[in-house]
C-alpha cells in the first residue's frame, strides 16, 4: 500500500534550510546495502563531528517523529557524507559504484557491490575535490581549493557552537535557526554543500551508503532500478497517473521561497525532469547554485526571457493554426 506522502512534503520544505527536486519514490527486491559502513565506526570525522553532522542531516530531510516517513537520519546520509570525506582511506575509493546493474532489478549478482578503480586524472580531481589543494601550485592555477574536508570541519565546528548548549543537544527549531543564519561564512558554506549531499544520499543508489534499506525509495513511491527486469508491456502503455511533477513544484516553490515561491510552474511545463537534471549538472554540489540557476529559469530575463517569448509566440501560432485549443 502506497503512503501518504503530502505531509511529509510540506514538513521538509517548513522545517528545513531548503529542498531541491528528486524524482523518487517504492523500490522492489533486494533492499539491503551492499557496502555496509558500519554503525559507528567513523570514516574520517572524529565522533563529535559525525554527532553535529547527524543533527544537522536531521533538519534538511527530517524524520519521525515531527514527519510521516522516515528521514535522512534513518537513511544514515551522516555516515554516507562521512564515507565520502574519507573516500580515499580505502581502494578502489569509494567514488564512483559498478554496474551496469544491482540484484535488485532480477540480475543474479550486485554489480554496485563492486566500487570501481579511478585512472589519474579522476584520481587527481577527485582529491582536490575532497582534500583541497592543500598549497599545490599546480592545482591553484584558478585559486586556492578548500575541499569538502576542510568545509566540513571548519563549518560543523562553527555549526556546533552557534547554540548555546550545542548545535547537536538543540531542539529542531534552534537547529533551523542555527542552519539558516548566514552571518558565518563557514557555516554557510558547510549547509551550501550538506544539503546537496544529503539529498544525493537520501535518494540515491544505496550502495553509496545512504537511503538505508531504500527508504527514499520507498517514501516517495519510487521504483528504484528495475533493470535488466524492466518493465512489462502494461506498465509501459498505462503508467500510473499521477507523476510526481507536484512534488517538483513543491520542492522547487520553497528553494526559490519568499515572493518567489510557485513560480517553479513553468519549469514543470517546459520538460521537469530533463530541465532539473541540467540544473543539477550546471550548479554542481553547492545548493546556492542550484537556488540561483532555479531561479534564473523560473524568471528568465536577458536573451533568455527573449527566446522563451519566441517560443511562446510559435506555440500560439500552431494552436491558432490548428484552430485553437481542442
Amino acid at each position: 500500500m502506497k503512503q501518504d506522502i503530502e505531509i511529509s512534503r510540506r514538513a521538509v520544505l517548513a522545517g528545513t534550510v531548503g529542498g531541491v527536486a528528486v524524482f523518487t519514490a517504492g523500490a522492489q527486491g533486494s533492499s539491503a546495502v551492499a557496502v555496509p559502513l558500519g554503525r559507528d565506526r567513523a570514516r574520517w570525522l572524529t565522533k563529535a563531528e559525525r554527532r553535529t553532522l547527524r543533527a544537522a542531516v536531521d533538519r534538511v530531510v527530517p524524520g519521525a517523529d515531527e514527519d510521516t516517513v522516515p528521514g535522512a537520519v534513518a537513511a544514515r546520509c551522516h555516515l554516507a557524507i562521512d564515507a565520502l570525506l574519507g573516500a580515499f582511506t580505502v581502494s578502489p575509493p569509494r567514488i564512483y559504484a559498478g554496474g551496469p546493474f544491482s540484484d535488485r532489478g532480477g540480475a543474479e549478482d550486485n554489480d554496485f557491490a563492486e566500487f570501481l578503480p579511478l585512472d589519474r586524472y579522476e584520481t587527481q580531481a577527485w582529491r582536490v575535490r575532497i582534500e583541497g589543494s592543500r598549497g599545490r601550485k599546480r592545482f591553484e592555477r584558478n585559486g586556492k581549493v578548500q575541499g569538502y574536508q576542510r568545509t566540513y570541519r571548519l563549518g560543523l565546528a562553527a555549526l556546533e557552537q552557534s547554540v548555546p548548549g550545542g548545535f547537536s543537544q538543540a531542539p529542531a527549531p534552534a537547529r533551523d535557526l542555527a542552519m539558516r543564519d548566514d552571518s558565518d561564512p563557514r557555516i554557510k558554506a558547510l549547509v551550501d554543500l550538506l544539503v546537496t549531499h544529503t539529498l544525493e544520499f537520501m535518494y540515491g543508489a544505496p550502495e553509496y551508503g545512504g537511503n538505508r534499506d531504500v527508504v527514499g525509495w520507498t517514501t516517495t513511491d519510487f521504483e528504484g532500478d528495475v533493470q535488466p527486469r524492466g518493465w512489462t508491456r502494461e506498465q509501459v502503455e498505462n503508467p500510473e497517473p499521477s507523476p510526481p511533477l507536484d512534488l517538483v513544484d513543491d520542492l522547487l516553490g520553497g528553494v526559490l521561497g519568499g515572493a518567489s515561491a510557485g513560480l517553479a510552474a513553468p519549469l514543470v511545463a517546459m520538460g521537469s525532469t530533463e530541465t532539473l537534471h541540467g540544473v543539477r549538472a550546471v550548479a554542481g554540489d553547492r545548493f546556492s547554485a542550484v537556488q540561483d540557476a532555479v531561479a534564473r529559469l523560473a524568471v528568465p530575463t536577458g536573451e533568455a526571457a527573449t527566446q522563451l517569448a519566441q517560443m511562446q509566440r510559435l506555440s500560439q501560432r500552431l494552436v491558432d493554426e490548428a484552430g485553437g485549443p481542442r
